[in-house]
């Protein structure tokens, strides 16, 4: 999942294809990550030992919604994120 950091996809896509997935799926959930997630979380003031956003903690519920959602359209009966 693209929630706007750094990465090189393609050389994910790549690897995951490598190790035996037969569809890889990158999706940008960048926007969502950002309205749903961080924007809620900056308006709480939800920090991290009064330091810090949590921002790893806060893409997980968007990744793996994100991950159902298409688990659900190919119809996987089991999903893994890792």
């Amino acid at each position: 999942a693209n929630i706007g950091q750094k990465e090189d996809f393609e050389a994910a896509r790549k690897k995951a294809l490598a190790l035996g997935a037969k569809k890889v799926y990158i999706e940008d959930v960048s926007k969502e990550f950002v309205e749903e997630f961080i924007w809620p979380a900056v308006q709480a003031n939800a920090l991290y030992e009064d330091r810090y956003l949590l921002g790893t903690a806060l893409a997980r519920p968007c990744i793996a919604r994100k991950l159902v959602e298409i688990a659900q359209r190919e119809g996987a009966q089991y999903v893994a994120h890792g």
